[in-house]
């Protein structure tokens, strides 16, 4: 009995798959003509962040863009993007981002969801003069 009942533990463990916890990858273009890191620009200016997103353990579902102003731990939604079937291993977007017309701080956070509800965020800090 005691055999059996140790066969049985092993046969359980091995059995056992570990869950696939991956979150969605996402990164900036880092070409020319892209944002990819913290700037500092005079008010009302533009410039262009190209994101690349890939699925981890689940389909990726939604893309969106956020900014906060002037320290705000609650960032203000711009745009959300839900994705289709096509783009649901493979995402890529290139976003035009517009300070305000007034100096002070923006932080612009982008973000990817996938199916499982995972979210991965990267983010700009931009310095507006």
């Amino acid at each position: 009995m005691r055999n059996f009942f140790l066969l049985f533990i092993i046969i359980s463990i091995s059995g056992c798959k570990k869950k696939d916890d991956t979150p969605p990858g996402l990164q900036f273009k880092t070409g020319t003509g892209y944002t990819y890191s913290d700037l500092t620009v005079s008010h009302g200016s533009s410039f262009v962040v190209g994101i690349i997103a890939n699925s981890g353990a689940s389909d990726l579902q939604l893309f969106y863009t956020e900014v906060a102003y002037d320290g705000s731990n609650a960032p203000k939604l711009v745009s959300r993007i839900w994705l289709n079937a096509s783009e649901a291993n493979h995402y890529e977007r290139d976003v035009t981002v517009t300070t305000r017309n007034q100096p002070g701080t923006e932080r612009w956070v982008f973000d990817v969801n996938d199916a499982d509800g995972r979210i991965t965020k990267k983010e700009i800090r931009v310095t507006v003069q």
